[in-house]
């Protein structure tokens, strides 16, 4: 793996499996993932200290959402009136407080945002939409997909 000034991160076949050992099981010991790509600990541990450094990997914990009490999951779409910056910025910080949604994607096509929600129950879902989406008051349309399986949930793309 190298980096020159000014220049992105290359990531060379080693570093490529380390992310890929890690995606499929990030509970690996650093002898562990060391020992499956062919390391000492210590050049691993190198490589991993410069991946988080520049960002490749990032730390986070998942949670299982019925484990969680979350009975209820679903995408939003999400169309505002304009598609003024300001708008845009408005609305981005609102989703931002909002703990339960748990992602945000900024999209082009038919609408504007794509969200995650994961909330208790239905109850709590029309609160949400109600209360916390009706006071920003520049929404046009939202449009919910009710989330019932999730038969592949991989966070991480492979490099």
């Amino acid at each position: 793996m190298e980096k020159r000034a000014g220049e992105e991160l290359v990531l060379d076949q080693t570093d490529r499996r380390i992310i890929r050992l890690l995606v499929e099981d990030a509970g690996l010991s650093n002898n562990q993932l060391a020992e499956k790509v062919g390391l000492s600990p210590a050049p691993l541990s190198r490589r991993l200290a410069r991946l988080e450094a520049s960002g490749v990997i990032r730390h986070t914990v998942i949670v299982d959402p019925r484990a969680a009490g979350i009975g209820f999951q679903a995408f939003l779409e999400v169309t505002l009136e304009r598609t003024a910056p300001k708008v845009g910025e408005r609305f981005i910080d609102l989703v931002r407080r909002m703990p339960e949604v748990v992602e945000c994607h900024t999209v082009a096509g038919d609408f504007d945002f794509l969200l995650k929600i994961a909330v208790k129950d239905v109850a709590d879902y029309r609160r949400l939409l109600w209360s916390e989406f009706e006071r920003m008051g520049e929404i046009k349309t939202l449009r919910s997909t009710i989330l019932l399986d999730s038969p592949k949930m991989q966070v991480s793309p492979l490099p």
